[in-house]
């Protein structure tokens, strides 16, 4: 083999293995570009997970704010609801308040009327009267207050004198009313107008 022929040769030898290390940096090169994906992906992936969590974090948040938020205008409608009833309440018994001693002189009235003329169309007219203001009260939630016979409730009653019986049973109990009371009534709302002054039985 002349020198020209071994100088070819190592040179075709050089070339391989040139050709070898070239592939193998290719190799080493897309293994290192696929090692950088991964942990780019990875460094995405956690990124995103975090995202979702403040997101998640954040949705929470929002519904807790907006229940508590429901809550307090609930409660605000609840309270200007009560109010405003509260309201009308109040100046509907003080409207009432002052039609209740011509109420309690048409009660009056009926009650001294004599037998003979219990029948007269005046008498019958006064009647008719009272027991239409006393429908139209009842319409209102408004209503006599019952007294007779009955012990004496220091919410609806008022006694300004004391007279003797001679019923035993009637003793401590209210035998007459000297002016009938009246009481609001609507559920658990209830509100004395004016109470009833009565006489009770010693």
């Amino acid at each position: 083999m002349t020198k020209h022929d071994k100088k070819d040769e190592l040179e075709e030898k050089l070339e391989a293995v040139q050709q070898q290390q070239d592939n193998k940096m290719m190799t080493d090169d897309s293994s290192e570009d696929s090692t950088w994906l991964i942990v780019g992906l990875k460094a995405k992936i956690h990124q995103l997970e975090q995202e979702k969590k403040e997101v998640e974090e954040i949705a929470k948040r929002s519904q807790y704010e907006y229940i508590n938020l429901k809550t307090d205008f609930d409660r605000y409608q609840r309270q200007i609801k009560e109010s405003s009833e509260s309201a009308h309440i109040d100046t509907l018994l003080s409207v009432v308040k002052n039609f209740l001693p011509f109420i309690e002189d048409l009660r009056k009235s009926l009650e001294n009327i004599t037998d003979e003329h219990t029948e007269d169309p005046l008498t019958k007219w006064v009647h008719m009267v009272y027991a239409k203001f006393l429908k139209t009260l009842e319409h209102l939630h408004i209503k006599a207050i019952d007294s007779l016979g009955l012990v004496p409730d220091s919410f609806l009653h008022e006694p300004v004198s004391l007279e003797p019986v001679e019923d035993e049973a009637m003793k401590g109990k209210i035998i007459k009313e000297f002016e009938r009371g009246f009481v609001y009534q609507k559920n658990s709302d209830i509100r004395v107008i004016r109470p009833s002054k009565v006489i009770v039985g010693q």
